[in-house]
């Protein structure tokens, strides 16, 4: 059925004074319904389950912690540096593990860490290996919990990461 171009316009001018011109662009329309469409509610937000691995994953290598997780505050200029990992002083060459099986997502040299591993072990779980003096993997290789990825320097620089954000790794490695 075809309207009059006149009566078209009449109905288009009627739907603007009633509705404004939200009720073009706006599928929530100032004047009219109070339901939202489907896509626009808010998503609840999302249930976090605590990570069985938790308090389990194996040491990388054996040595004494020497650097700890957080700010730390220069005694003598009072500058604050936020370590994001466990330093842990070892013999050089020592065999550094993997914490938990995973896959190589980076093998490389990383800007501000030195040679670098990181492996994602699964549900956004990351664990990152720096200050390394040799690497063993290359990317997308699969590796058991406890395989040797690499040989660390003198200090090895270790960080777990949880959905993208930073988390202290002492929360994570099982008590020795």
């Amino acid at each position: 059925m075809a309207f009059h171009p006149g009566i078209r316009r009449l109905v288009i001018a009627v739907f603007l004074l009633a509705t404004g011109c939200a009720g073009l662009y706006s599928s929530n329309p100032r004047y009219g319904h109070k339901k939202t469409h489907p896509r626009l509610r808010p998503k609840p937000a999302p249930v976090h389950i605590a990570d069985k691995r938790k308090g389990r994953l194996r040491w990388p290598v054996v040595g004494k912690v020497t650097g700890t997780y957080g700010i730390k505050v220069d005694p003598k200029y009072g500058t604050k540096t936020k370590n994001l990992g466990l330093d842990i002083a070892c013999a050089p060459g020592s065999p550094v593990k993997a914490v938990a099986a995973g896959r190589v997502s980076f093998a490389d040299h990383f800007m501000g860490y030195g040679k670098t591993v990181i492996l994602d072990h699964g549900e956004r779980l990351h664990s990152i290996y720096s200050k390394l003096e040799e690497i063993k993997v290359s990317v997308g290789a699969r590796v058991a919990k406890g395989e040797v990825i690499a040989f660390a320097g003198d200090v090895l620089h270790f960080e777990v990461r949880k959905e993208g954000k930073s988390e202290d790794p002492g929360k994570w490695l099982a008590p020795r």
